[in-house]
């Protein structure tokens, strides 16, 4: 028998589970802007339209091109690479800023004097490959609309003559995962650069929280889980036993 009211009823709880689901639209958004996703479909960030990501034969060809930045030379897609004009590089042109980004398999925490550890750790890496970083203003602080907590530093790397970059690094731990974007461009660039890098940053989530920033929520979930699956397996041996009878 056909139950209008049932009918409706249910119509309106799919209705409910299916705005749920699907986030509301951005309101914020602009049109010279893109939402970039990496593979993992771990973080995602806005960026200018028309940006991608660098594939690694693509960054061979790079290498061979006269003053094509460090970043730019190799990429692995899940590891290390480069967001960008890509097609613009292709044609020799390495005007304007780009992202590059690299993934780690477990996040830092670092507590005390995080300054001089990542120093030492830009010197290490400055001695393996002829490139020369100098660090400024590391700082803590938070980036886009869930406030996720970060380290932030000001990065300026040159390779022997060749012509300097400057970066906004982010050092951002995230789901068991460091992630360190680097929002660089050409040094005598940066300047002018920051304010737009600043609000790119304001849309950079994460799809995991750190696991060093669980929240009071995060620590009440995990007993009462717990407890239920434990409550779940004592019935089903309960009713096992009974059947036995």
């Amino acid at each position: 028998m056909h139950r209008p009211g049932l009918t409706a009823a249910l119509a309106t709880l799919i209705a409910l589970a299916a705005s749920a689901q699907d986030p509301p639209a951005r309101t914020d958004a602009r049109p010279d802007l893109r939402q970039f996703t990496n593979l993992n479909r771990s973080f995602h960030i806005d960026v200018p339209a028309g940006w991608r990501q660098l594939a690694p034969n693509e960054a061979l060809r790079l290498a061979e091109l006269p003053g094509c930045p460090e970043d730019l030379r190799s990429a692995q897609p899940r590891m290390f690479y480069a967001i960008g004009a890509v097609d613009r590089w292709l044609a020799g042109d390495f005007s304007g800023p780009w992202l590059y980004v690299v993934e780690q398999g477990n996040e830092w925490h670092i507590e005390d004097d995080f300054a001089g550890k990542l120093a030492a750790r830009w010197r290490e890496r400055g001695e393996a490959t002829g490139v020369r970083y100098d660090l400024a203003d590391v700082r803590a602080g938070k980036v886009g609309p869930a406030g996720h907590a970060v380290r932030l530093a000001v990065r300026t790397s040159q390779k022997g003559s060749e012509r300097a970059t400057r970066s906004l690094d982010v050092y951002a731990p995230a789901g068991g995962q460091q992630f360190t974007l680097s929002l660089t461009c050409w040094a005598d660039d940066y300047d002018r650069q920051v304010p737009e890098f600043e609000r790119w940053l304001q849309t950079l989530a994460f799809a995991r929280p750190s696991r060093g920033e669980q929240t009071l929520g995060d620590r009440m979930w995990t007993p009462i889980v717990v407890g239920g699956m434990v409550a779940l397996v004592l019935l089903v041996l309960y009713k096992h036993t009974r059947g036995k009878r």
